[in-house]
């Protein structure tokens, strides 16, 4: 495309950047209090690539599948790009931190035939007492990288020279846990979607001039398509500098994303809807008199639904340290179109139009004037990317939806996938999709998500299978749950989960909304869930039936952060869950309670079990239950503790053992109790030598 940089595949691109820029650093990483941590360059890239890749191939792995399981960090990219290098294919992928983690751990490996793991010799014993373990079923060489670099030879070495359709990597999506899917990036798809996003983000045909001063910090995790994609590639396709953190940084303290865009002069920045939340409520006055902001010019949003006050309450907020609202950007697109499909245009600002509710609840979008009761307000998703087709069809006749009409967003794009790893009849089904009644020959990528098309912009309404069909009408469950948590302050926004259940041949709608801990034992609940119940009722039309409360951090959510309906949907109708109030229409349904869970013997000393009472007291007044229902030996996760208030409770225990506890740590002691006895140790041994200290003194004074 012209004006744009062109590479076969992404190690020419990495040797290109290592030979031209060679010296420039191409990534800085930071630690948790948002110092440097490490950096490296475009050469340094390139030379460590070369050799892990020559131990790769040493080890006769060349064309494999291989597992990447790091922490946030430089090791990560070196690995990534060593893969492609030695002619490898990487399959990002998180460090478990559970027996659910590893079980889809498990899945991935099996479903992509991984040829080895790859990570660094840090998690190495942790990674490989996962593989020893029979009940795994894992036999497969684990590798640490760092380890392999160690005086290798690179120079008889040749990279792998790939075809631009080859395989790049192995994008497993989010929550692919029962039948993992694998997406099969591309190096030309690649290509594509740098350009795509470059241009959304630039939109400037002087790309030579342009392309370096795209600075950019991310905190976005690297085995998500958009911090790797985003945060990691397109910035080496651009030659330009990127600033790194990992997203425990973020979430333990949000100031410091600002502050290293604020320091960095940074242009590029952004996250999902819940970040800008999140920032808006965490950071504190004192620390916006540290922020300048007015360089920040492309703040993408994206990943789950875009809400309007979340962007009106950021931009009021720090538009006293220079923030302009009209950097904001959202944006959709999904891992089967390697990442980007539609951006708002740069330095527009976001978009939002109201929406007539009783046409949006017949499929038509149909725009109001102002804000009212019965409108609900869509956020654009922008214009399409270049090179894109957008199509809004119906999802069962297979036909054109009218203008105006709701439908499933086909995409076609030269950065839409192959397809999925091994699984060629499902792959055309998705990815090779026909319109009724269009002969061109033309297919499309299905998304599964429904969408509009208005005044040339793209704007998402929900996901097909999360629609709710009540008395023939459609209602989207981001609209409902809105309506909900707008009615009373006391609903956490954007947590809560709105979904249909089959009662007798009818759908019924059902809410799980969870309670912010404030509210505690003074709340009437039954007040509030009929406040929520009458505000979807007028709303919407459609009256709950059943309104389930539950206690702050129990909704279920992906890694990434996005509701998993269809997951509340299933502990609601197996039960597996303690509602604080459930506010049902039916007598004859009983509110449902949770089974008490035993407590082991735990062997603890004094010490340990004065600790292990404390945070046990801690999580069981964040979740509202009882103290002995509390077992701190099994995850953050599935104690219903989300990822921001695991935060708070390592805070906690920082406090205690008087030192950070950085995010290896949490990786390889992902348990409350791992924790308490993963320190105990180090703190009898501070207090024997504190006694020995004294001893000492004491001996002194009285020879003296």
């Amino acid at each position: 495309m012209k004006g744009f940089p062109e590479f076969k595949n992404l190690v020419q691109m990495s040797s290109e950047r290592a030979a031209g820029r060679g010296e420039n650093t191409f990534v800085s990483f930071l630690s948790e209090s948002g110092a440097p941590e490490g950096n490296i360059t475009f050469s340094g890239l390139d030379e460590a690539s070369r050799k892990i890749a020559a131990g790769l191939v040493a080890k006769g792995l060349s064309g494999r599948n291989l597992m990447l399981l790091y922490v946030p960090g430089l090791d990560y990219i070196k690995a990534f790009f060593g893969c492609m290098y030695a002619g490898c294919v990487p399959v990002p992928a998180y460090p478990p931190m559970g027996a659910r983690d590893i079980d889809r751990l498990k899945r991935v490996v099996q479903d992509c035939d991984a040829g080895a793991i790859l990570s660094s010799s840090m998690l190495m014993p942790m990674i490989e007492a996962w593989v020893a373990n029979p009940t795994n079923g894992m036999n497969l060489d684990c590798i640490p990288t760092d380890t392999l670099m160690a005086g290798q030879d690179t120079s008889g070495f040749e990279a792998f020279d790939a075809e631009p359709s080859d395989i790049a990597f192995l994008q497993y999506t989010s929550g692919s846990t029962g039948h993992p899917k694998g997406v099969m990036v591309s190096h030309e798809n690649l290509i594509a979607n740098f350009q795509q996003i470059v241009w959304s983000f630039a939109h400037s045909n002087d790309m030579d001039n342009v392309l370096s001063k795209l600075k950019t910090v991310i905190w976005l995790p690297p085995f998500h398509d958009m911090g790797l994609i985003g945060g990691v590639l397109t910035p080496i396709y651009a030659g330009t500098e990127v600033t790194l953190m990992s997203p425990l940084t973020f979430l333990k303290n949000p100031f410091v994303w600002l502050k290293t865009i604020s320091d960095m002069g940074a242009i590029i920045s952004g996250g999902p809807n819940f970040s800008y939340q999140y920032c808006a409520r965490k950071i504190t006055d004192e620390q916006m008199q540290q922020l300048d902001l007015s360089s920040w010019q492309v703040a993408f949003n994206g990943a789950e639904p875009i809400q309007v006050d979340s962007l009106n309450t950021f931009a009021d907020k720090f538009g006293e340290c220079g923030f302009n609202a009209s950097a904001f950007l959202p944006c959709y697109g999904l891992a089967e179109a390697t990442l980007f499909v539609a951006g708002s245009p740069a330095s527009r600002g976001a978009k939002v139009v109201n929406a007539d509710l009783d046409q949006l609840a017949k499929g038509t979008v149909k725009p109001v004037e102002s804000a009212k009761s019965d409108s609900a307000p869509l956020v654009s998703s922008g214009e399409l990317a270049i090179e894109t087709d957008v199509r809004i069809v119906d999802p069962k006749s297979h036909e054109e939806c009218a203008p105006g009409d709701v439908g499933e967003i086909w995409v076609n794009s030269p950065s839409v996938a192959k397809g999925y790893w091994d699984k060629p009849s499902f792959s055309d089904s998705v990815f090779r999709a026909s319109m009724k009644g269009d002969d061109s020959g033309k297919t499309y990528m299905r998304t599964g998500d429904l969408g509009v098309m208005h005044e040339g912009e793209l704007f998402v309404t929900g996901r097909i299978k999360e629609l709710i069909i009540v008395a023939g009408r459609n209602h989207y469950p981001q609209d409902i749950e809105f309506s909900l948590q707008t009615s009373n302050p006391t609903f956490r926004k954007g947590c809560g989960a709105a979904f249909a259940i089959s009662d007798s041949g009818k759908e019924h709608l059902v809410i799980m909304q969870e309670v912010a801990n404030i509210a505690g034992d003074q709340t009437d609940f039954q007040q509030l869930a009929l406040a929520g119940s009458r505000a979807v009722a007028t709303r919407h039309g459609i009256t709950p039936k059943a309104v389930v409360l539950i206690a702050q951090g129990t909704l279920p959510k992906t890694s990434s952060g996005k509701i998993q309906r269809t997951e509340a949907k299933k502990l609601y109708e197996l039960g597996n869950f303690a509602p604080l109030h459930t506010m049902e229409t039916s007598s004859s349904q009983v509110v449902r309670k949770s089974s008490d869970r035993k407590e082991e013997a735990r062997p603890f000393t004094d010490w340990q079990t004065e600790l292990y009472c404390e945070m046990q007291t801690w999580v069981s007044d964040k979740l509202n239950v009882e103290p002995h229902h509390i077992d701190l030996g099994v995850t953050f996760s599935e104690l219903g503790v989300d990822s921001i208030e695991a935060i708070d409770l390592v805070d906690r225990l920082q406090d205690r053992i008087e030192r950070t506890i950085p995010a290896t740590e949490l990786m390889r002691y992902p348990t409350v109790k791992a924790l308490i006895d993963h320190f105990a140790s180090e703190l009898i041994e501070k207090d024997l030598k504190h006694e020995q200290k004294e001893e000492k003194e004491n001996l002194t004074k009285n020879t003296a």
